[in-house]
């Protein structure tokens, strides 16, 4: 499978210095993955350098199968790490600490009115 330059390239230079077969090149308005010389730093690093290297984690990513569901997957694990990575984990013990609180209190009014 191989690379590609995505529109999250900040045209940082970093992946063209990490590629040990220089198949990273500038066409005028962005970087691009040359295929054919691309071969994913196999016998070199054991990951491609480009995605390694990229200050955006995103700027340089591996095509994504045209195949419908694996694409799906790839869109749902990547959504699905970012929403465990999000700062949010509280969210839900506050939710649930109001939820109860307010829960006992009407439960509490109504044992009263009876």
């Amino acid at each position: 499978m191989s690379y590609t330059i995505t529109s999250k390239c900040i045209s940082c230079h970093h992946c063209v210095s990490q590629c040990p077969t220089g198949a990273i090149s500038w066409n005028g308005v962005r970087y691009e993955i040359n295929s054919n010389v691309c071969n994913e730093c196999v016998g070199y690093y054991s990951v491609p350098q480009c995605a390694a290297g990229c200050p955006t984690n995103d700027g340089c990513q591996q095509i994504v199968p045209t195949d419908y569901w694996d694409s799906w997957f790839v869109t749902y694990n990547k959504l699905v790490s970012q929403m465990n990575e999000a700062k949010q984990g509280n969210y839900w013990l506050k939710w649930f600490e109001l939820y109860s609180e307010r829960l006992s209190q009407q439960l509490q009014a109504s044992i009263c009115n009876v």
